[in-house]
């Protein structure tokens, strides 16, 4: 079994890999969020496997990475919604909204969480145990959302190109697994299972290498007119085209 600095550094490998391969086929420019994301998740990943985990320097980068990565992770929420509903504005605003208001939320629940339990204890002494509870508030509330994203993705034939569905799917699922080892690991007495943490990063960098390799070259075939022989996809887009309307008009107001 791989500890957990080994399994750090092949995710950020993998890391690495997928945001060369998403660079290397001009997505760079449509998908600059989740490059990010890659970029700073090898960054982080490369930095703390060379660390031990107990010593100080850990805990600093930990901390530094941590906040970063909520930062890049919401506009990469968001810039996932921007390109899975371009063509649904009323959709993309409400969506939006919902982002700001979740993390939001998420924030201050983690400030309010942080400051009851310094002043209850019995973790007073220990800072990483509420940088830890509030992470854990910040990813379950992102993994809820991009779990949303996937449902809908899943129900709505919205006719994406392959590397937008690519992306935002492999994103999801790898919020989604770090959401759910972070809600196993807050069973434990200090938020963090070893264990678990290392199974998760393993999961992550095999995602990250299937992520690069399900990159595909666009090509750019001229416009035409789509018609649909299928008549559920056909009450599904009705059913779309309907919510954006609406999503528009309560905007507007």
């Amino acid at each position: 079994m791989l500890t957990l600095n080994e399994a750090e550094l092949f995710q950020g490998s993998a890391a690495l890999i997928a945001a060369w391969r998403l660079a290397s086929l001009g997505l760079a420019r449509s998908q600059t969020a989740i490059l990010s994301f890659l970029c700073l998740s090898s960054l982080c990943c490369f930095l703390l496997s060379t660390l031990p985990a107990a010593s100080d320097y850990y805990f600093w980068i930990f901390l530094v990475c941590t906040g970063c990565t909520w930062a890049v992770s919401a506009w990469s929420v968001r810039e996932m919604f921007s390109l899975s509903m371009a063509h649904y504005p009323g959709i993309r605003s409400a969506a939006r909204w919902v982002l700001y208001a979740s993390i939001a939320f998420s924030f201050l629940f983690s400030a309010g969480l942080a400051v009851s339990g310094w002043l209850k204890g019995p973790h007073g002494q220990t800072s990483l145990y509420y940088i830890q509870g509030a992470d854990r508030v910040v990813v379950l509330t992102l993994a809820a959302i991009v779990a949303g994203l996937l449902w809908f993705l899943s129900r709505y034939p919205l006719h994406l190109s392959r590397n937008t569905y690519t992306s935002c799917i492999l994103f999801s699922l790898v919020f989604v697994s770090e959401g759910v080892a972070d809600l196993i690991d807050s069973f434990a007495p200090w938020l963090y299972w070893v264990g678990v943490d290392t199974a998760e990063v393993l999961l992550g960098a095999i995602l990250f290498l299937g992520w690069a390799f399900l990159l595909r070259q666009e090509t750019f075939a001229p416009a035409r007119r789509v018609t649909f022989d299928d008549p559920r996809e056909t009450d599904l887009l009705r059913q779309l085209d309907a919510m954006n309307r609406l999503l528009s008009r309560v905007g507007r107001r």
